[in-house]
């Protein structure tokens, strides 16, 4: 599968992330640019290293889908945000109460 390469990124072999992993993370953070490592025998990316700014970025976005996926699987039962909030809430609030007839 080809990669896209992004404006700033760097290419570099296993080999040569392997001899320089730490000023490889360096430049990652310094330069705020990934640094994809490719086996090159079989043309293929097998890591990235991403500077913090994008993997941020990037667990925001996943957060996100994730979400959005959610959603859409709760579009389908019929419920309203604000009944799942309340029907919610309520769960929790007992959940700190003593049961009927614990003694207590």
């Amino acid at each position: 599968m080809p990669t896209m390469m992004v404006k700033n990124e760097r290419k570099v072999s296993v080999a040569e992330g392997r001899r320089g992993f730490t000023r490889l993370l360096r430049e990652a953070r310094e330069k705020g640019s990934p640094i994809l490592i490719f086996n090159e025998r079989e043309e293929e990316l097998v890591a990235a290293i991403l500077p913090p700014k994008e993997y941020a970025r990037y667990a925001r976005m996943r957060a996100y889908f994730e979400a959005l996926a959610l959603s859409q699987k709760l579009s389908g039962l019929g419920l309203e945000a604000e009944e799942l909030v309340r029907e919610g809430r309520k769960e929790l609030e007992g959940k700190g109460e003593p049961a009927e007839g614990s003694g207590s």
